[in-house]
């Protein structure tokens, strides 16, 4: 046993992150109140409750499933609200290249994920706090690995992320995108062919502009074709069918199933209530 102790040890965990704190985590309410010290480099994931991470320039506010990291020395605070319950996967670690690693991952890079690759995070932290088939060293090189493999993928997201653009910039883009959907709202229009238009990639045109409008830019394409559809339903010169099309929909009954989501009623309802007004 002792010689498959060193195998596991002298082979396969040399280049790990050496874990010193690792678990499920009942934070103190006094690392709420004063500033401290992390120590080591940690990690933590929300399982349940709300905090914010503050910084001596950022606060990052955390709920379920969201992740922040905290490079070692670096001097913050754990805000919660101690009347609620607070569950937290913590993990403080050691790693030789973690000053380089810290250069590049910051708390920006899980805030700015995608759905889809804040649901693969969420599930690689579901394996990490799985419970361990036994003690021995070859499950704590596991789990070594596993977060290993964390850190990596937020390494991964951080030098994929595009750099954030200057506020003009970003405005900039986002008053383009919706001025080109104004223009051609009525055609078959989807993120893709936006973004060709504007000569960006369709993640960064989706991610800046909402970022700078608060709501998608899906959700403004449908604004604008319900508000034009609305505006040819009054006129009473158009059937539904006619509507559809002037709006971008080939289709008569998608048109009126999204219409009576976005305003609550169908396209006949709201032409005859309108009418009844007049």
């Amino acid at each position: 046993m002792a010689e498959q102790c060193d195998i596991v040890e002298s082979m396969f965990t040399a280049d790990l992150p050496h874990i010193r704190i690792f678990g499920r985590m009942i934070f103190d309410p006094v690392w709420a109140e004063r500033t401290h010290a992390a120590a080591g480099h940690e990690i933590l994931h929300v399982i349940r409750g709300r905090m914010e991470l503050v910084t001596a320039d950022s606060r990052h506010r955390l709920g379920p499933g969201d992740t922040a990291v905290v490079a070692s020395g670096s001097m913050h605070r754990d805000e919660f609200d101690t009347a609620e319950e607070l569950d937290i996967l913590y993990c403080a670690f050691d790693w030789p290249p973690a000053d380089s690693y810290f250069r590049h991952v910051s708390n920006d890079v899980p805030a700015r994920m995608s759905d889809d690759r804040r649901a693969q995070l969420i599930a690689m932290f579901d394996q990490l706090r799985a419970p361990s088939v036994g003690e021995g060293p070859a499950e704590r090189a596991l789990l070594r690995a596993r977060l290993l493999a964390i850190l990596l993928f937020l390494l991964c997201e951080a030098l994929e992320q595009p750099p954030a653009e200057a506020p003009s910039v970003a405005r900039n883009l986002m008053l383009r995108a919706r001025q080109y959907v104004n223009v051609h709202y009525a055609e078959c229009i989807a993120l893709n062919d936006i973004a060709d238009a504007l000569h960006v990639s369709p993640y960064h045109l989706s991610h800046v502009f909402s970022r700078e409008s608060d709501f998608s830019l899906f959700a403004y394409l449908m604004q604008v074709r319900m508000d034009k559809a609305k505006e040819l339903l009054l006129a009473g010169r158009h059937n539904v069918s006619e509507v559809s099309r002037a709006v971008g929909y080939q289709d008569p009954n998608y048109f009126s199933k999204a219409f009576r989501k976005h305003v609550g009623q169908s396209p006949r309802q709201y032409a005859l209530q309108h009418a009844r007004v007049k």
